[in-house]
Formats: structure tokens, C-alpha cells, sequence
């Protein structure tokens, strides 16, 4: 345990299926937040968010042979193509279902940007956080951003999190986040206060004494 990821996957291609196993682990929070940009509001009422990132992690696991990538920034890339097919095929498998019931087509929603960018719903995070102006050096220090924001964002009370999800990756303003959570606009801007400012001092560190 307490491997880095290039650790881990030297000792996963050395055969150590433990290594892969934590390396799943590792980047679990990441592809639910990958996952949960992708799924779009409709698909997300046919499938739950939580077997979509399972069977993402199954296909890590079968696929891994082929990753050839040495750097974490190529294993990122490589997790968000796994899932944006993942995805790719759940739209086309629901479009599929409706057809065949004489209903409209359900599109797959948010799609993942294979190439790259941002599309993992992190991006104003990042940018309210001041942390899109890190130095190369200091991000390499911290491993990769998005991943990083992504562990904090989970570990953040539950209301918390949903109100920094639901502001900032879809979009809703804080009074529709409180129409739909059942409080004021005042309430949820609050919360998102709150777990902003949790954000930053994780991101942070402790203050020196």
C-alpha cells in the first residue's frame, strides 16, 4: 500500500494482480466523476451511476495489457477512452431499447472528449481553486489535478459535494439548485462556500504554525 501510480503499474505489468487492484482504487473517484459527466441526466435514469464505474473498472482490468502509456497523464487519457466507450456503448444500447419500443432515441449526453481537455467536470473547479495556474513542476509534485480534485470532491460531506457538482459541472444556478434539493437559494450558496472552501485548504495544506 501507499504505491504511487507508476509504481503500481511497473509492479501490474510485473504480473501483481494486487497492483491493479489498488491501482483501481486509485483512480475509482476519478471515473465516477468522468462517468457521472458523461451519463447526461436521461441515461441516468436508466442506469445506475455506480455499475456504470464498476463495469468501467472491469474493462480497466481486462484491457490493461494493452496500455503502453508511462506517465500518469497517459494513464488519465487512457481511463476517460475506456469509459467514453463504456458510455458510447450504453447511448447506443438504450437507443437500441427505445427503438425497439416506438420510442424516441435517448442520446448519450455530455460526451467524453477522447483527445483530451477538460470534460470530466473539473474544470471550474479548477479554475475557482486558482490551481489551473500551477507550475508544471508543482503539478507534477501533486500528480494530476483533475484526479486530485476529484478524491477531494468525494470526500467532502455528501451535501456538499453535490451542490459543487451541480453548480459547476452541470451548470444549475443556485436557485435551481435549491428547487430541487427542497432549500433557499441562500442555503445552497452557503454550502457551496463551505465546500469550496474545504476544497482549497485540502488542496492547500496546513497553514504553518
Amino acid at each position: 500500500m501507499g504505491s504511487g501510480p507508476m509504481e503500481l503499474i511497473a509492479q501490474a505489468r510485473a504480473g501483481q494482480p494486487e497492483a491493479l487492484g489498488e491501482l483501481c482504487s486509485l483512480y475509482r473517484n476519478y471515473m465516477r466523476m468522468v462517468v457521472r459527466t458523461g451519463l447526461g441526466p436521461k441515461l441516468r435514469e436508466r442506469v445506475e451511476l455506480s455499475d456504470v464505474v464498476q463495469e468501467a473498472l472491469v474493462e480497466v482490468v481486462r484491457q490493461f495489457p494493452q496500455f503502453t502509456g508511462q506517465n500518469e497523464a497517459a494513464l488519465v487519457g487512457w481511463l476517460r477512452r475506456l469509459v467514453g466507450q463504456k458510455l458510447a456503448d450504453l447511448g447506443r444500447y438504450h437507443s437500441r431499447a427505445k427503438r425497439a419500443g416506438g420510442t424516441p432515441d435517448v442520446p448519450l449526453e455530455g460526451p467524453i472528449d477522447p483527445a483530451g481537455g477538460d470534460s470530466a467536470g473539473g474544470g471550474k473547479l479548477l479554475d475557482m481553486l486558482s490551481l489551473s495556474q500551477t507550475s508544471p513542476s508543482e503539478a507534477a509534485s501533486r500528480r494530476e489535478l483533475t484526479v486530485l480534485l476529484a478524491d477531494a470532491v468525494a470526500a467532502l460531506p455528501e451535501e456538499e459535494a453535490e451542490v459543487l457538482w451541480l453548480y459547476h459541472a452541470e451548470n444549475l444556478s443556485f436557485e435551481s439548485i435549491g428547487e430541487r434539493l427542497g432549500v433557499s437559494r441562500k442555503t445552497i450558496r452557503g454550502i457551496h462556500a463551505r465546500g469550496l472552501k474545504s476544497l482549497k485548504r485540502t488542496f492547500d495544506g496546513p497553514k504553518p504554525l
